[in-house]
């Protein structure tokens, strides 16, 4: 019989089998790296056979894969909540940049093993990790329009587009969360956050 492989990922009907093999890789990619993480580790750490594993992923790097997928899914509902927090423009779009770098900053930022999980997602997912992005970005300027819409803001200064401001505050953000200052300090992460949220809003001010 052809084995059938299910795609990598997380959905809130999954079996626990593989959510929690998915959850064990994520656990011993952060701690140990990706190279030193086998299937046999995933799968005591999962307490599940390594067949079972490969029931589900045909190898490593698809549990790998799988997480990208998880942490995917995690950012969406994070971003879902966010917008709908009822709070003022600055924390609610604080809100949003704190799920996308917020939650990679609480996993891998005090991981020494960081550098060769962000050359793996490369190697592995470099296109994807840039729709993820680009799904990303496509959010905040929806958020932006939005608020204009409800007249809670106004429109982008002259010579700018609201795509453009979102890019600029998206690479400040990448920045601020690879600042070695910050040395794994979530709270000068969220401040910043803050910081860039203000500096788009107040850019947008209406007059």
């Amino acid at each position: 019989m052809k084995r059938v492989h299910k795609k990598p990922g997380l959905r809130e009907n999954a079996s626990p089998k593989p959510s929690a093999i998915v959850l064990a890789g994520l656990r011993l990619f952060t701690r140990y790296g990706y190279r030193k993480t086998s299937v046999d580790d995933i799968a005591e750490a999962a307490q599940v056979a390594k067949r079972t594993v490969y029931l589900h992923f045909e190898n490593k790097a698809a549990v790998f894969l799988a997480i990208l997928d998880y942490l995917a899914d995690q950012v969406r509902q994070r971003c879902v909540a966010a917008e709908s927090a009822g709070r003022t423009p600055v924390a609610r779009l604080t809100g949003l940049l704190e799920a996308f770098f917020g939650m990679g900053f609480e996993l891998f930022s005090k991981s020494e093993h960081m550098p060769e999980l962000e050359e793996t997602f490369s190697k592995l997912a470099r296109t994807r990790i840039g729709d993820l992005n680009a799904e990303y970005e496509d959010r905040l300027v929806r958020f932006l329009h939005s608020l204009r819409k409800r007249r809670e803001i106004g429109g982008p200064p002259q010579g700018l587009t609201v795509q453009q401001i979102v890019h600029i505050v998206v690479q400040a953000a990448e920045g601020a969360k690879h600042d070695a200052k910050l040395q794994g300090d979530r709270k000068a992460l969220q401040r910043s956050l803050r910081e860039l949220a203000t500096l788009a809003i107040g850019a947008m001010k209406k007059y």
